[in-house]
Protein backbone atom coordinates (compact mmCIF):
# COMPACT_ATOMS: atom_id res chain seq x y z
CA UNK A 1 0.00 0.00 0.00
CA UNK A 2 2.66 2.96 0.84
CA UNK A 3 4.75 1.38 -2.24
CA UNK A 4 1.60 2.31 -4.57
CA UNK A 5 1.17 5.30 -1.96
CA UNK A 6 4.63 6.51 -3.55
CA UNK A 7 5.97 6.56 0.42
CA UNK A 8 7.71 3.23 0.53
CA UNK A 9 10.69 2.77 -2.24
CA UNK A 10 12.04 0.02 -1.32
CA UNK A 11 11.36 -3.51 -0.85
CA UNK A 12 9.60 -5.17 1.95
CA UNK A 13 12.48 -7.40 2.68
CA UNK A 14 14.54 -4.15 2.80
CA UNK A 15 11.31 -2.08 4.90
CA UNK A 16 11.55 -4.94 7.94
CA UNK A 17 15.38 -4.99 7.95
CA UNK A 18 15.40 -1.20 8.05
CA UNK A 19 12.44 -0.52 10.33
CA UNK A 20 13.94 -0.16 13.89
CA UNK A 21 16.71 2.18 12.09
CA UNK A 22 13.70 4.12 10.35
CA UNK A 23 11.40 4.37 13.01
CA UNK A 24 13.63 5.94 15.40
CA UNK A 25 12.59 9.43 15.06
CA UNK A 26 9.07 8.62 15.82
CA UNK A 27 10.24 6.75 19.50
CA UNK A 28 8.31 6.11 21.73
CA UNK A 29 5.47 5.60 19.25
CA UNK A 30 5.03 3.92 16.28
CA UNK A 31 6.26 5.76 12.73
CA UNK A 32 3.17 6.06 10.95
CA UNK A 33 4.35 4.31 7.39
CA UNK A 34 7.20 2.07 7.86
CA UNK A 35 6.07 0.47 11.37
CA UNK A 36 5.33 -2.61 9.57
CA UNK A 37 6.44 -5.33 12.22
CA UNK A 38 5.35 -3.32 14.99
CA UNK A 39 1.88 -2.40 13.96
CA UNK A 40 1.32 -6.19 13.14
CA UNK A 41 1.13 -7.04 17.01
CA UNK A 42 -1.93 -7.02 17.01
CA UNK A 43 -2.65 -8.56 20.53
CA UNK A 44 -1.53 -6.07 22.25
CA UNK A 45 -3.65 -3.42 20.71
CA UNK A 46 -6.50 -5.30 21.00
CA UNK A 47 -5.98 -6.00 24.90
CA UNK A 48 -5.55 -2.51 25.37
CA UNK A 49 -8.61 -1.44 23.87
CA UNK A 50 -10.37 -4.11 25.52
CA UNK A 51 -8.89 -2.88 28.88
CA UNK A 52 -9.98 0.85 28.43
CA UNK A 53 -13.67 0.50 27.13
CA UNK A 54 -14.07 -3.32 28.13
CA UNK A 55 -14.38 -6.13 25.74
CA UNK A 56 -18.67 -5.80 25.40
CA UNK A 57 -17.98 -2.47 23.96
CA UNK A 58 -15.67 -3.44 21.27
CA UNK A 59 -16.19 -5.33 18.26
CA UNK A 60 -12.73 -6.38 16.33
CA UNK A 61 -13.59 -7.59 12.94
CA UNK A 62 -10.93 -9.38 10.23
CA UNK A 63 -10.21 -7.89 6.66
CA UNK A 64 -10.64 -11.05 5.51
CA UNK A 65 -14.51 -11.48 6.84
CA UNK A 66 -15.10 -7.65 5.18
CA UNK A 67 -13.67 -9.50 1.80
CA UNK A 68 -14.77 -12.63 1.75
CA UNK A 69 -18.42 -12.49 3.88
CA UNK A 70 -18.93 -9.07 3.43
CA UNK A 71 -23.01 -8.50 4.03
CA UNK A 72 -22.62 -11.26 7.33
CA UNK A 73 -19.89 -8.82 8.42
CA UNK A 74 -21.72 -5.78 7.79
CA UNK A 75 -24.64 -7.18 9.61
CA UNK A 76 -22.93 -8.30 12.62
CA UNK A 77 -21.54 -4.21 12.88
CA UNK A 78 -25.37 -3.12 12.62
CA UNK A 79 -26.33 -5.88 15.48
CA UNK A 80 -23.85 -4.42 17.28
CA UNK A 81 -24.13 -0.99 17.18
CA UNK A 82 -28.13 -1.89 17.19
CA UNK A 83 -28.81 -0.15 13.86
CA UNK A 84 -32.51 -0.91 12.96
CA UNK A 85 -32.68 -4.48 11.67
CA UNK A 86 -34.31 -3.63 8.69
CA UNK A 87 -31.66 -1.31 7.10
CA UNK A 88 -30.12 -3.22 4.07
CA UNK A 89 -27.01 -1.36 3.12
CA UNK A 90 -25.92 -0.51 -0.54
CA UNK A 91 -24.03 -3.41 -2.35
CA UNK A 92 -19.97 -1.70 -2.28
CA UNK A 93 -17.37 -3.24 -3.82
CA UNK A 94 -14.37 -3.33 -1.05
CA UNK A 95 -10.57 -4.45 -1.84
CA UNK A 96 -10.25 -3.38 -5.33
CA UNK A 97 -6.74 -2.65 -5.06
CA UNK A 98 -4.06 -5.34 -5.82
CA UNK A 99 -1.18 -5.81 -4.23
CA UNK A 100 2.19 -7.45 -5.07
CA UNK A 101 1.30 -10.58 -2.99
CA UNK A 102 5.08 -12.18 -3.98
CA UNK A 103 6.64 -12.54 -0.60
CA UNK A 104 9.88 -14.32 -0.52
CA UNK A 105 8.85 -18.10 1.62
CA UNK A 106 12.02 -17.74 3.85
CA UNK A 107 10.70 -14.27 4.90
CA UNK A 108 7.28 -15.60 5.04
CA UNK A 109 8.83 -18.31 7.48
CA UNK A 110 10.85 -15.65 9.79
CA UNK A 111 7.60 -13.60 9.86
CA UNK A 112 5.41 -16.44 10.97
CA UNK A 113 8.16 -17.13 13.75
CA UNK A 114 8.16 -13.55 14.79
CA UNK A 115 4.32 -13.26 15.17
CA UNK A 116 3.46 -16.69 16.18
CA UNK A 117 3.00 -16.38 19.71
CA UNK A 118 1.27 -12.70 19.34
CA UNK A 119 -1.52 -14.18 16.89
CA UNK A 120 -2.20 -17.26 19.67
CA UNK A 121 -2.57 -14.62 22.34
CA UNK A 122 -4.93 -13.13 19.48
CA UNK A 123 -7.02 -16.32 19.04
CA UNK A 124 -7.64 -16.38 22.90
CA UNK A 125 -8.49 -12.92 22.87
CA UNK A 126 -10.89 -13.05 20.37
CA UNK A 127 -12.02 -16.59 20.55
CA UNK A 128 -11.37 -17.36 16.73
CA UNK A 129 -9.20 -20.08 14.86
CA UNK A 130 -6.61 -17.33 13.14
CA UNK A 131 -4.34 -21.02 12.19
CA UNK A 132 -4.87 -19.53 7.96
CA UNK A 133 -2.73 -16.41 8.98
CA UNK A 134 0.33 -18.88 9.11
CA UNK A 135 -0.98 -21.49 6.14
CA UNK A 136 -1.40 -18.45 3.71
CA UNK A 137 2.03 -19.19 2.71
CA UNK A 138 2.96 -16.87 -0.62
Amino acid sequence: METKRGAERVSFREAVAQESIRCREALPLQHRIFSYLDRGFYAHQVRRLFNIFGQENCLILLNEDLRTNHQITLRSVFDFLKVDPSFVPPEASVFEHEYDQGIEPELFRKLMDLFYFDIKQLERLLSRDLSSWSESSP
